[in-house]
């Protein structure tokens, strides 16, 4: 059975007016690599307070003793719940990695773990992940962010091939 999927014309424009609101509501766009920073931060004052010292950890908690009470935080746990809720009601809820049929899983996991501390660390260097630079700083026609957007789709044409045998097996001709 062939699954449904929003026409990609009206998810832009959902997209669009969330993200419009956030700002008018919040005074923020979106963005949620914030939230993983705020949770390292948390738990290393809980585990030890001298941390507070520090002046980059120390930023988290300027406006109280918990870290935690952010709106980016709130907003990735409702991304999460939100996505969580679609896969349900869609069907399409699994717990398995997306790779090739003759890709071993313990491989893919292992160079997912090994892209996600590049763009780990690529998104403290640059101020913010992909959808904090691409949604909010191109609508708010930052210089550095339309850059940054350029530059991330370049690397994608550029690189994609060297990983496409983890996606697509190439005896088949297609995803899997």
């Amino acid at each position: 059975m062939e699954k449904k999927y929003w026409n990609p014309y009206f998810g832009g424009v959902v997209l669009g007016t969330m993200l419009f609101l956030s700002f008018v509501i919040a005074s923020q766009g979106f963005g949620a690599s914030g939230t993983f920073s705020r949770a390292t931060a948390q738990f290393l004052v809980d585990s030890d307070k001298s941390w507070l010292n520090n002046a980059y950890i120390a930023h988290y908690f300027r406006h109280g003793d918990n870290a935690l009470l952010n709106w980016t935080v709130i907003e990735t746990i409702g991304i999460f719940l939100g996505g969580f809720a679609s896969a349900l009601l869609a069907g399409r809820f699994m717990i398995r990695p997306d790779k090739a049929k003759g890709y071993s899983t313990l491989k893919r996991l292992f160079w997912a773990l090994i892209g996600g501390m590049i763009i780990a660390f690529a998104t403290r260097l640059t101020r913010g992940c992909t959808s904090g630079q691409g949604l909010d700083g191109m609508a708010t026609f930052s210089v550095g962010a339309w850059i940054f957007m350029f530059s991330t789709f370049a690397a994608a044409l550029i690189f994609s091939p060297l990983f496409r045998k983890q996606w697509v097996d190439e005896n088949e001709g297609g995803d899997e």
